[in-house]
């Protein structure tokens, strides 16, 4: 009976194995990603610099709006899907201008949020659905280097893990199809800005001493347009 029983069930986890295979749909995913986050910390930093520095004709912009590119693999069964992704979005701001003593000065800053993505997601129906998914992000503001044109340093760099959730809506296709997520992004801990704030200011004072504390957690809120490549 036992010799038997092993071929039965090898043979039974083998028609299971084909028929999930034959349901099944691997797809990469393309597309763009924007978000909106107040970043109260970083911009209290750009605030007091721009009010210290007020003679600069074109000051530094708040940072809030992030966009960039976004890609990735879907592994898709039924009803659910798995998913790990890419994401960089960035930011930029210039400020030019003479400073209180009558010296020119130019800077440049760019911010970036790199992440690195596990994804889970339920369709309801054809066209709709709702996701999560956990990842590893990491902060960097860069800025030019004086003489090299085209060429950024980092300046501040610091991770988080985070928790995304998002509704989905699907258009799907023969070979493309288009999906529409908006989601809202929590992290798990702080980031530590404290570096933007002292390359920032002593690029100008060299005596500057940034203060310590200056954290905060990124609460996102934004929009990815994907497209998904093969049969859907």
């Amino acid at each position: 009976m036992k010799v038997r029983t092993i071929p039965s069930f090898s043979l039974i986890l083998f028609l299971l194995v084909i028929n999930m295979s034959l349901h099944a749909q691997f797809n990469i995913k393309v597309g763009y990603r924007g978000g909106y986050s107040e970043m109260n910390a970083v911009n209290d930093i750009v605030n007091r610099f721009n009010e210290k520095y007020f003679t600069l004709e074109d000051k530094l912009d708040n940072f809030r709006f992030i966009h960039g590119l976004e890609l990735g693999l879907r592994y898709k069964i039924g009803a659910t899907a798995f998913e790990i992704g890419w994401c960089n979005q960035t930011d930029r701001s210039d400020v030019v201008g003479k400073l209180p003593s009558g010296a020119n000065f130019q800077d440049k800053w760019f911010l970036s949020f790199t992440e690195y993505a596990l994804g889970f997601e339920t369709y309801i129906g054809e066209y709709f659905g709702y996701g999560a998914s956990i990842g590893s992000t990491t902060l960097r503001f860069k800025t030019d280097i004086a003489g090299a044109r085209r060429k950024t340093r980092v300046a501040s760099s610091d991770h988080a893990y985070n928790s995304r959730f998002y509704l989905l809506y699907q258009y799907p296709g023969y070979k493309v199809s288009i999906a529409f997520k908006p989601y809202v992004q929590f992290p798990w801990s702080q980031y530590n800005v404290r570096d933007f704030d002292q390359d920032l200011n002593s690029a100008i004072d060299p005596e500057y001493v940034a203060p310590d504390g200056q954290k905060e957690r990124f609460m996102i809120y934004g929009l990815s347009v994907l497209l998904y490549n093969g049969r859907q």
